[in-house]
Formats: structure tokens, sequence, C-alpha cells
């Protein structure tokens, strides 16, 4: 038997590196039948990664789940809580747009920075809405319920969230490689979502909240 190892470049996607190995060694397997050889993968590194990436991705599903679970033991309103909920998706889905403009990909430290972000950007929403239905249960319109509602919270949740932002920033321009390293996916992750949950509760929940009032 011959053994070789592969080692990949430490800027390489490790997981569309193996995909692609693995498809090499499929096609080699099938030359080298006629001749009683073949080539076996005996540790697949990528294989490893993408099942941490898997159980990530559910813990995170879970844990925003409970979170809305949670809100609507506290809120008791099914609307205020679908409308929270959907600051999920939309944050988690438009920050994909950051990390492709951070230059990193989806990965293991990313996803961890994501599921860490996932309570934390529900919280903004939380106090836009609830402010803004405090204000219509006194029996004020729906235009001045949102804007007044926003008005009055948009500094709170502004300051709140830049105190968390900034905590972040000096991992992101460390000049230390592995601190770097993990800052700029783990800090660039949660930055983004945080920030984007920031424009989701002062700009989609009062318009969605105005629409269906």
């Amino acid at each position: 038997a011959v053994s070789v190892s592969l080692l990949a470049d430490s800027q390489a996607n490790l997981i569309q590196l193996s995909h692609r190995t693995v498809g090499v060694i499929d096609r080699l397997n099938e030359q080298l039948a006629p001749l009683d050889l073949s080539i076996v993968v005996e540790n697949n590194q990528a294989e490893t990664m993408e099942d941490n990436i898997d159980q990530i991705i559910r813990l995170a599903i879970v844990g925003g789940l409970l979170a809305v679970v949670i809100l609507w033991l506290f809120l008791k309103n099914l609307r205020l809580v679908f409308f929270i909920a959907l600051s999920i998706p939309i944050s988690v889905y438009t920050a994909f747009n950051f990390f492709y403009g951070a230059g990193i990909t989806i990965n293991s430290l990313t996803l961890v920075g994501m599921a860490l972000a996932i309570g934390m950007l529900l919280d903004n929403s939380v106090v836009v809405l609830e402010n803004i239905y405090r204000i219509s249960s006194t029996g004020n319109t729906p235009e001045r319920s949102v804007t007044q509602g926003t008005r009055e919270v948009w500094r709170s949740i502004l300051a709140a969230t830049l105190t968390t932002v900034t905590v972040f920033l000096p991992f992101v321009f460390s000049d230390n490689f592995l601190i770097k390293l993990m800052g700029h996916h783990i800090g660039v992750s949660i930055i983004s979502t945080l920030l984007i949950s920031l424009a989701v509760a002062l700009l989609f929940i009062p318009m969605a909240t105005y629409t269906l009032s």
C-alpha cells in the first residue's frame, strides 16, 4: 500500500477542496478497477468540519425557536411574536452579503458568531415593537403610534447595539494572526448581524406594523 497525505493551503476552502478531491479519486478508481487497484480515503478532515457546521446550524435553529417561544410566553401576542421572529431570518440572510464583502466564507467560526448574535438581534425588534403597541393601546392612530414609538426608542437601541459592536471591533484589527483570524470571522458575523438587526428594527418592524395595523 502507498499512503499519501494531502495538505490544504491555509486560505483554501477545505470543504470545497475535499469534494473536488473525492470526485477525482472516484474517477481514478474507475480507471484503476481493471488493475484490481483502488484509492481509499482513510481520513477526511472536511467531513468532521461539515458535521460540526451542520450541528452548529441545528443548534442555532433550536436556539432561535426557543427564543421565539420565550417571547410568546412573556408577550402573549402572536402578531407581536411573528414580527419579531421575522427579524431573525432577515438579519441572518442579509448578513451573508457582509461575509462576501469581507472576503470570508460560511464556516464554523462565522456560524458560531451568528449563533451568538441570534439572541441579541431580537432585542432591538422587541423594544421597538413593544413601544409601538404600548402607544397604540392608548388610542393613537397607527401612523402616530409607529412614528412616535420608533422615535422614542431609536437612540436607546442604537446605543445598545453600538456598545456591543465596539466590543468586537478590536479583535478584527488585532495584529496577532490567531486572534485576527478568529476575530475576523466571529467579529464580522456578530457585527454584521447586529447592524442589520438594528436596521430591521428601525425600518422593517415599523413598516410591517403600520401595514398590518
